[in-house]
């Protein structure tokens, strides 16, 4: 927001801004696949998730909340976990569907 905030009603506005459902934003986020964003062009998981694996992290069963394309859901299904990724962009689930990447049997997107 460029306005000054000079009353209550000027901070109410500014909070508006601010609490906007996100929807929007991410499905414009993910529509260009191109865009010069780090992890568009990483095409392993988090570098930290690997880490977290290689000290012994082993769950079954993972929910991952806002997975984007869901490099991080495939990694974690190949280490055996059964994986649910949710992301609310649409357009980035069509990304990971649209993928050459075969899905394994244990990930649901």
């Amino acid at each position: 927001m460029d306005k000054p905030i000079l009353n209550y009603e000027d901070l109410l506005e500014m909070l508006d801004h601010f609490l906007r459902e996100p929807k929007e934003f991410w499905e414009n986020f993910y529509i260009d696949r191109n865009k010069e964003i780090p992890f568009f062009k990483v095409k392993g998981p988090d570098e930290n998730l690997v880490e977290y694996f290689e000290k012994g992290l082993a769950p079954k069963r993972v929910l991952e909340l806002g997975c984007g394309p869901g490099r991080n859901a495939v990694y974690m299904a190949k280490q055996g976990c059964k994986v649910d990724a949710l992301d609310i962009a649409e357009n980035a689930i069509k990304w990971r569907r649209s993928s050459r990447y075969k899905f394994p049997l244990f990930i649901t997107f």
